[in-house]
């Protein structure tokens, strides 16, 4: 019994080579040189360099010195910065001031400076890449961890490389800049959200817009999937972009049939049950279908993580770019185990939010609430009737709840649903669209004006 070697590929360095981890000294030199050189270099490089991408530790100190200063309204100009590593007990550590001097003397002007910082976080990037592959080794061997979870993980700490890589969160916009951006925005018409032609409900809504969670929420049977199947149809057939569904409780047949049905206007029914009656108008939907650019991810129980990494891939897959991720349903996201439901329910929703916010996306997520006051004469839904509602409320970017009277009727010539817009952070307004729904084949229709 012996182990075979020849299957496992070393993560070392080739021994007979120096090989040092990526950095530029003579750029890190230059940049702090720079910065003590020209009283306007500092502001020039504060928001893309980070001190922690300097290879040398006292580069690093003598970075936050000046970014310290800056940040006081401070000169950083060679006294200040040598008196305050003086005062912060650095001045020694970091060489002295005739490392400060030195610095200065090597530097001519910070003309380059901008193209220096990004060459140093370039560097920083490949550090932390290395990094983040010997982590990625060591979770390799850990046969105690499940694979799906010892792959997500590592698919998790890959993308927080790319991600810090285009990562704005750090930056403070001058006002001038955002005046000019938002005029742009506003000459060209991109302040307003996208619309797929849901008059109604866009009057109150404003559209879709990217980066925001909306909450999908109403009883069961009141029609939450059949809209979000609806609205993804919208999205790729009206905008021409890509739809990411996320479908824990029914199978991808189940969707794609409904999909099938909104495409067709054949009854989902008769496209599971009875199809022949109907082959040549469900053979050129799924010739359609085919077509669109949609992808489902299917899994009884994801987990936020999973759900992000799912929408990492499909983003990938379809070149880069996405229209609206939707998620059927919050309460088939597991919890974890023996935390408080309404915090736990609250902390996933926070998750889900945050990949709208990372990848600029719209998210919508449905959620199942409780039934209302049966004994009420007035069953519409509000947002009180969230189940476990935690911090979903205050989370979303928007609240829609829908009704439908005929539930309770049981009229069936009632096809009027109702779109409550119970929170409306994007665009302010509050209210109630009708539309016409026909659930059988999933469509949402404009009521005649």
């Amino acid at each position: 019994m012996y182990t075979n070697l020849d299957n496992v590929i070393s993560f070392d360095p080739d021994r007979n080579q120096v090989n040092l981890p990526p950095q530029n000294i003579e750029a890190e030199e230059a940049i702090l040189g720079g910065i003590m050189l020209d009283p306007e270099a500092i502001t020039r490089v504060n928001d893309i360099l980070i001190s922690e991408a300097f290879y040398v530790s006292a580069h690093k100190s003598i970075y936050q010195a000046a970014t310290r200063l800056h940040a006081q309204g401070q000169p950083t100009d060679l006294l200040s910065v040598t008196a305050w590593l003086a005062d912060n007990d650095l001045l020694n550590r970091i060489g002295g001031r005739n490392k400060l001097a030195t610095l200065v003397d090597r530097t001519v002007s910070a003309v380059n400076i901008d193209a220096l910082a990004d060459l140093v976080m370039q560097k920083y990037q490949r550090r932390q890449l290395i990094k983040t592959g010997n982590e990625i080794v060591k979770l390799g061997y850990e046969t105690e961890t499940e694979l799906p979870q010892v792959l997500e993980q590592a698919e998790a700490k890959v993308f927080t490389v790319t991600q810090n890589q285009n990562d704005e969160r750090c930056k403070v916009f001058s006002a001038q800049d955002m005046a000019l951006e938002l005029y742009q925005k506003l000459e060209l018409g991109n302040m307003a959200g996208q619309k797929v032609g849901w008059y109604d409900l866009e009057e109150i809504t404003g559209g879709i817009y990217p980066s925001s969670l909306v909450v999908v929420a109403a009883e069961s049977h009141m029609g939450k999937t059949h809209f979000m199947i609806s609205c993804s149809y919208e999205i790729m057939t009206k905008l021409g972009l890509p739809v990411l569904y996320v479908t824990p409780e029914m199978d991808k047949t189940q969707v794609n049939a409904r999909m099938l049905a909104r495409i067709t206007g054949v009854d989902a029914a008769a496209i599971q049950t009875n199809a022949q009656h109907h082959w040549q108008q469900i053979a050129q939907g799924v010739g359609v279908m085919a077509e669109m650019p949609w992808k489902i991810y299917e899994h009884s129980s994801p987990t936020p993580t999973m759900i992000a990494s799912a929408v990492r891939r499909a983003i990938a897959e379809f070149g880069g770019s996405i229209g609206a991720v939707f998620i059927d349903y919050l309460q088939q996201i597991p919890l974890e185990s023996g935390g408080n439901m309404a915090h736990e329910v609250g902390k996933i929703t926070r998750q889900i939010r945050d990949i709208a916010k990372a990848h600029k996306i719209p998210v919508f997520l449905g959620c199942q609430i409780n039934r209302g006051n049966q004994n009420s004469a007035d069953k519409r839904p509000n947002r009180h009737l969230l189940r476990n509602s935690g911090e979903i409320f205050e989370v979303c970017d928007q609240l829609i709840m829908l009704y439908r009277n005929s539930v309770y009727s049981n009229d069936s010539s009632d096809r009027t649903i109702e779109l409550i817009v119970e929170k409306n952070r994007l665009y302010g307004k509050l209210g109630t669209a009708t539309m016409l729904c026909d659930l059988s084949t999933s469509r949402f229709l404009n009521m005649a004006r």
